[in-house]
């Protein structure tokens, strides 16, 4: 690679993604063929969540050459940032086509059939990663939460501890590996990971979050409330995390506190059945059985199948005396 692109990468480095794609249009305005920099302009446009003109970069670099497995590899993840997982998944396997010891497609495959609910799958492709560098931290990560997936935290636990031995800074791990201490009922180490993952970056919503959960399931109500607080500071357009917060409020009875929580959840998501079950649950202790009545039936609408809400929608009308 020529000086010219070294500096466009410097500035991807530092995260100066605007900056960096200016660096790469000067490029191609005299070298219009220069696949690496229709590929590395692609990335920068990705990370400012320009997927679609980040998916024309890609074209463009593959246009020019269709053998360029990071053009595909890069391709697949703007796809997948756009949900179009099956489109995604066969640009990752173009990307192995062409290069079978290219880690990052295999990591990247795997993710996404993770994502998919395909976590066997998954496991296979992040071996395959692990086989071409078993220091690779995100993909032992990886494939911590596929075995998660399917019920094995124990297992999963060895890899978020494979993954931090190579990187202890990995925050991301440590949030997974807390997600798994909390499946086997160790919420006081879970919390430990936590901790470490908001030393590491204090403004991850999930640390805080998750913290909350851990700090609920131990009782801890007023100090899991103050989790929340912190991570709807961080998102305060996240609704699982406001719909955590009222069911904690909804634990130390304050019923209107909680409600105004659900709502807020029911703006960002108003498909959120969990939130609406919650808000039926705080009206019904309230007395106010009619409108609980009528959040358990946007429950079912979301999910006919949900036997907790006909039974305390049969509660609610019984209270009518309407059974």
């Amino acid at each position: 690679m020529n000086n010219d692109i070294n500096k466009c990468i410097e500035l991807e480095k530092q995260r100066k993604f605007e900056d960096a794609i200016q660096c790469y249009d000067k490029i191609l305005s005299s070298k219009p063929k220069d696949v690496d920099a229709w590929t590395n302009k692609g990335f920068s446009l990705n990370n400012l969540k320009k997927h679609e003109e980040a998916i024309e970069c890609f074209n463009k670099a593959l246009e020019i050459n269709p053998s360029f497995a990071k053009a595909w590899n890069n391709k697949g993840i703007a796809l997948g940032n756009l949900r179009r997982y099956g489109e995604a998944i066969k640009c990752f396997e173009s990307a192995l086509f062409l290069d079978q010891n290219y880690k990052f497609a295999w990591n990247n495959k795997g993710f996404l059939l993770g994502t998919l609910g395909r976590p066997n799958e998954a496991i296979i492709c992040f071996d395959k990663a692990l086989e071409i560098d078993k220091n690779y931290a995100q993909a032992w990560s990886n494939k911590g939460n596929a075995l998660l997936s399917i019920g094995k935290p124990k297992e999963a636990i060895e890899c978020f501890d494979k993954a931090l031995e190579i990187n202890p800074e990995f925050a991301e791990a440590w949030i997974n590996k807390g997600n798994a201490y909390g499946k086997i009922g160790k919420n006081n180490d879970a919390i430990e990971c936590f901790d470490k993952a908001l030393e590491i970056n204090p403004n991850m919503e999930f640390s805080w979050n998750y913290k909350g959960i851990a700090l609920s399931n131990l009782g801890k109500t007023e100090e899991a409330i103050e989790c929340f607080d912190k991570a709807l500071k961080i998102n305060p357009k996240n609704a699982t995390i406001w719909n955590n917060k009222g069911f904690a409020l909804g634990n130390l009875a304050r019923y209107n506190s909680a409600i105004e929580c659900f709502n807020k959840a029911l703006e960002i998501n108003p498909n959120f059945g969990s939130a609406w079950y919650n808000k039926a649950n705080a009206l019904n202790n309230l007395g106010k059985s009619e409108e609980a009545i009528n959040c358990y039936d946007k429950v079912l609408e979301i999910n006919p199948n949900f036997k907790w809400a006909w039974l305390y929608k049969g509660t609610a009308l019984s209270n009518l005396g309407k059974l």
